[in-house]
């Protein structure tokens, strides 16, 4: 090694950069190793293309080239902190300094990541034959729950001398079963092995002389090119870098899952959520009520009288009744959700002036002190939803429903796992390795084929949408990477025409193989930039108006139209219901008060309409309904109508079935959060009740706003025990969210099914 400056080297058997290489190496197959041990467990479940079985091995490569470029870089710096304190005394006394020391501890810090990397995997690939998921916060609970029992078990077992861990019983009862997991760890560390030993003996005979050659010919070049190759590799041969890998396009969840790397998803869920806790900490918003106070208010606002018997899970409750009778078949569920659906603009008629055709008046007049002017000569009357006006008539139709939170994640969570939308981030995007009882789960145990396709990348800004439905039941999650190479895209990605015509071919993939279904989307045309397609005569029209959201949700109805009509036509809606709903109202405050402005944001449509021989069979009727209700209400709904409600469950929402046949449920609430720092609300019969929390004062407003909005103080004893409520919701389901509390597959998962005990997770 040539002299720099003051510091010389000795000659050894390897060159840095030959240590270098045979450990970044090194960990890429240790990595590599895991996945492909893993594979023929994947292939069990699954049998996969070849396309796709290429695509995962390619994306998990790329993922773990990355993972092993932070992996030697990390050495090499570990490698520079235990070397540099030496080598600065020998300087300060003017000595020369062994170069050839730092790689002696380069060499010590590798190993020591090396060892790192096989423990990580090792575990992975234990946890993986359980759960088929990569280490998540569900394992990181269950080691807490194993090695620092609650301070509960400790008197326990200080009395019965038992330790009612429910962790410590199950690793007990594993350890007692070694010949179960041992053969597997064998086998494990046997593929190992041989890959570490191949690239030893390869590296020793070809690379390492090959390397050798080249660094006596060109040693600054060889130096560039190591450079050059970790910058590379950093980036894992993708210009987003390490957030290309959840973005690839592969649609099945078992290889999805399979294809990420389990360092950076653990590190990255790890972040995401210290931060967001930090934040929410800090906040100091949850220190109006006692836990135990506010938890005991929900119980009795959700099922006064409930049996509510886990105490690590207080909101889990067994249901009161035994399960209604599964309908034979099973019903298809088709789940529409139609981005910002703001229920204020359906049944509306607008009014273009007959002068420069920019005046524009909404009929009948919800959001304008002013009284609506007829046409007058000229003018130009345009219904905004037309078919979804007709398709109320043959639905049920919910006048009074409201979404759980602002945002698309907000409503696809609550909607799909009838949980509260989360004071912050979403839980999708920042808590998707916690568990969850989550609608395609129980759908897919009840034997269902769960499907979700969507017009953008799955994992958009990272959203991580397709990792928390992986995990939650679904088969395949589609994006814009799996339509055809000629669909029609505009704005955000694909327009809401194509996605239609997608989603038509994958009703009719699903009605051939026999099985249910459950399929849901997510349309893009009514959100923000509302560029749509033009051909329609209406949508020009309106696509003149200032407000581009008319002429988008114009758009919008007449491709749903072609799409539904369609569908009905050629016989693929038979056994089938379906939900149309809005995953949140209108983003922009629109509203004649402060109260319906902001509460105009939880204001979607929520259509649920059912084949004539469904209808039949269950004795459907078609009506507006005026009960409360909002997104946390559809699993259980669905579940209901289908005769799937289980046994114990934690959902926070109520099984409204029972309003396809008659008036029922007109006490229901709903409670809504805008976001971390934003206001929530109680929805109830009594109307509005709105707070901003560590305000003095709560707005008021009756449910039809038609009266004044009203300013009461906190302690108005008139509204006490409606401001109890809000809040019990608000600190209960946000704290025990943090927590990871709202249902564990680990610890529930066998009161649901006896024939499948002690699963971490649901196959």
């Amino acid at each position: 090694m040539p002299m720099v400056g003051r510091v010389s080297g000795h000659p050894a058997q390897w060159s840095f950069r030959a240590t270098l290489l045979f450990w970044w190496i090194a960990f890429l197959l240790m990595q590599q190793a895991e996945r492909v041990f893993l594979l023929p467990e994947a292939i069990a479940i699954e049998v996969p293309e070849m396309s796709v079985l290429a695509k995962t091995l390619l994306t998990g490569l790329r993922a773990d080239l990355i993972v092993s470029t932070i992996g030697i870089v990390l050495a090499m710096g570990l490698a520079v902190i235990c070397w540099a304190p030496a080598a600065v005394v020998l300087l300060v006394r003017e000595l020369r300094v062994d170069a050839s020391a730092y790689q002696r501890w380069l060499k010590r810090t590798a190993l020591l990541v090396g060892l790192f990397i096989i423990g990580f995997v090792t575990v992975d690939m234990g946890y993986y034959g359980y759960s088929r998921q990569h280490l998540d916060f569900v394992f990181f609970d269950y080691i807490d729950d194993l090695i620092a029992p609650t301070s509960e078990q400790v008197d326990a077992e200080a009395q019965t001398g038992v330790l009612e861990s429910q962790a410590f019983q199950q690793t007990e009862a594993e350890l007692k079963e070694a010949g179960k997991w041992g053969g597997r760890l064998v086998g494990f560390f046997l593929v190992l092995s041989v890959a570490v030993l191949l690239w030893w003996k390869a590296f020793r005979r070809i690379v390492a002389p090959a390397l050798a050659r080249w660094e006596s010919v060109s040693p600054r070049a060889t130096t560039a090119m190591f450079f050059i190759a970790l910058v590379i590799g950093m980036t894992g041969l993708h210009p987003k870098g390490p957030w290309a890998i959840a973005r690839v396009g592969i649609d099945s969840s078992v290889y999805y899952m399979l294809a990420q790397n389990p360092l950076w998803y653990g590190g990255d869920v790890l972040f995401a959520s210290l931060t967001d806790k930090a934040r929410a900490a800090s906040s100091g918003v949850f220190d109006t009520m006692p836990l135990p106070t506010a938890i005991q208010v929900t119980r009795d606002s959700l099922a006064p009288g409930g049996d509510f018997p886990y105490p690590s899970y207080p909101l889990v409750r067994k249901a009161g009744a035994d399960p209604s009778d599964r309908l034979e078949p099973l019903p298809n569920v088709l789940v529409l959700f139609i981005e910002g659906l703001d229920r204020r603009f359906l049944g509306r008629t607008l009014v273009l002036g007959s002068g420069s055709g920019k005046e524009l008046t909404l009929l009948p007049d919800a959001f304008s002190a002013q009284s609506p002017p007829g046409l007058g000569s000229g003018g130009q009357a345009i219904s905004l939803t037309p078919f979804l006006d007709r398709l109320k008539d043959r639905s049920l139709y919910f006048e009074n429903f409201f979404s759980n939170g602002a945002q698309t994640h907000h409503g696809m969570f609550s909607t799909f796992c009838s949980y509260y939308a989360r004071y912050g981030r979403a839980a999708i995007k920042a808590l998707y390795t916690y568990d969850y009882m989550c609608l395609p789960t129980v759908l897919r145990r009840a034997g269902y084929r769960t499907e979700m396709a969507i017009g953008h990348n799955r994992d958009y800004h990272q959203d991580h949408t397709a990792m928390f439905m992986a995990r939650n039941g679904l088969h395949r999650f589609f994006d814009e990477n799996d339509f055809p190479p000629d669909a029609e895209r505009l704005g955000l990605g694909l327009t809401d025409g194509a996605l239609f015509d997608f989603l038509r071919t994958r009703i009719e993939v699903l009605r051939s193989s026999g099985e249910p279904f459950f399929l849901t989307t997510l349309t893009l045309s009514t959100h923000h930039p509302y560029e749509i397609p033009q051909r329609h005569p209406d949508v020009r029209a309106l696509q003149a108006q200032p407000d581009r959201y008319l002429a988008s949700l114009r758009y919008l109805d007449a491709e749903f139209e072609r799409f539904f009509t369609a569908l009905g036509r050629d016989g693929l809606l038979e056994n089938t219901m379906v939900f149309v709903l809005g995953d949140h109202g209108r983003h922009e405050g629109v509203g004649r008060g402060e109260v319906e402005r902001w509460t105009g944001h939880f204001k979607p449509a929520l259509l649920i309409w059912v084949d004539k021989s469904l209808g039949e069979q269950i004795g459907f009727r078609p009506r507006v309904v005026s009960s409360i209700a909002s997104h946390v209400d559809m699993t259980p709904t669905v579940l209901g109508l289908a005769g799937l409600s289980p046994r114990v469950s934690p959902f926070l929402g109520r099984d409204l079935s029972c309003v396809l046949t008659s008036d029922c449920l007109q006490d229901n609430m709903a409670f809504l959060s805008r976001g971390h720092g934003g206001m929530i609300a109680l929805v109830d019969p009594d109307g509005y009740l709105l707070y901003r929390p560590g305000a003095d004062f709560l707005l008021m407003s009756d449910l039809q706003l038609e009266g004044p909005e009203e300013r009461r103080a906190v302690t108005d004893p008139d509204i006490a025990e409606r401001y109890r409520r809000l809040i019990s919701l608000f600190i209960s389901s946000n704290v025990l969210l943090e927590e990871n509390r709202v249902w564990s597959w680990r610890e529930l998962g066998d009161t649901l099914s006896r024939r499948e005990p002690g699963k971490f997770r649901p196959s």
